[in-house]
Formats: structure tokens, sequence, C-alpha cells
């Protein structure tokens, strides 16, 4: 009895079984490739997805800002523009209110501080006021210069002080009278300085002032 084995048939099915298995080897391999590439995928959109959402409410701010910033500044130009207007009716209307007191009271001076008045008024050269006092209790000193060029006499007269709209708020008197300060003489070609101060009432302020020779 003769027993033949069939070496190629053996062969044929170990090639078939290595070919088999470097195919299933292979398509693992494609299968994770694909598996990493979707989930690479889906990462991406994810990302892109919060990108997208970021980037839109990034936006959406910006525009509110804008428009908030735009608002801001539209209610800023508003104020200042108001403000001017105010401003400038404001001014107008304290020349108005100027005009109208100097109409009815000719003779007011305009009363500035710390700044020499230049008067000439027959032998009244001029007159410095300045503020003094504390909050609520203001005194009003005055500096009166006063030059004769013409035969000795004796110094009268009387400073008036003004509120704006042309109120006689206070006054001082100089003359002969010890309670008003006295000068009993000027002589001629004679200059003398005279100090003094005017108290007003709380809340008083003087705007004008007026000198009257007695």
């Amino acid at each position: 009895m003769t027993i033949t084995m069939d070496t190629h048939s053996d062969s044929s099915r170990d090639s078939n079984r290595r070919s088999s298995s470097r195919g299933r080897a292979i398509h693992k391999k494609r299968t994770r490739l694909i598996q990493a590439l979707g989930a690479s995928l889906i990462l991406s959109v994810i990302i892109n997805l919060f990108a997208v959402v970021a980037l839109g409410r990034y936006i959406h701010k910006a525009r509110l800002l804008s428009g908030v910033n735009a608002s801001m500044q539209e209610q800023l130009s508003d104020s200042v523009s108001q403000s001017e207007s105010m401003t400038q009716l404001i001014a107008t209307l304290e020349k108005e209110v100027e005009l109208l007191t100097l109409k009815r009271l000719p003779g007011l001076l305009n009363l500035r501080y710390d700044e020499v008045i230049t008067l000439d008024n027959e032998y009244v050269k001029n007159i410095v006021f300045t503020q003094t006092g504390k909050i609520g209790d203001k005194l009003y000193e005055y500096k009166l210069v006063l030059e004769n060029h013409r035969s000795a006499l004796q110094p009268s007269l009387k400073i008036i002080l003004f509120d704006r709209t042309g109120v006689q708020i206070g006054a001082s008197e100089l003359n002969n009278k010890p309670a008003h300060g006295s000068v009993m003489r000027l002589d001629q070609d004679e200059i003398r300085t005279h100090y003094s101060f005017v108290k007003l009432p709380e809340q008083a302020i003087p705007e004008y002032f007026q000198i009257i020779l007695l």
C-alpha cells in the first residue's frame, strides 16, 4: 500500500492562512486609522463649533459695546452742547440784568476786588476793595485815596454798595465825625489814605458801588 502526500496542497493552505492573517492585520490597521481619523474629525468639528460660538458671542458683545459706546458718546455730546447753551444763556441773562441795573441806576460802578479802581471824582482819586472775614460774617474792606488840588477842604462822602439787581445792601461814611473815621482836613496838594470797611448781611454779595460826595 503506497501513501502519497499532497505537498502542493499543504503549501497552498499555508499560503492562504498567511494571506488571510495579513489581510486581517491590514483590515485592523485600516479600522484603527479610520477610527482615529473619525475621532480627530469629531474633535475638530467640536473645536470649530466652540470657536464659532465664541466668535459669535464676541461679535455680539462687540456690537453691544459699540452701540453702548456710540450711545454714551451721543449723550456726552448732547450734555456738552446743553451745557454750552446754558452757559451762553446765563451769560446773556447776566448781561441783560447788568444793563437793566445800570440803566435804572446810572452812576453805579462795577465792584472788583483787589484792584485799583480809578475815580478822579474831585478829591477822590481811587479805591481798592478787599473781601475779608469768615463765612457768614464777611467784611468788605476798602482803601480810599484822597488827593486835593484845590484849597483846603473837609472831606465828606458816602460809599454805597449794591447787589446785582441794584438793591442797596450796605454803606460807609467819611466825614468829620469820629464815628465815621473822620478826616478833619485835607489841605491843598495833600494826599491821604483812608481805610475802613462795610459789614453786610449774610448772603449779601455786592456787585456795584457808588461814591457820593456830601
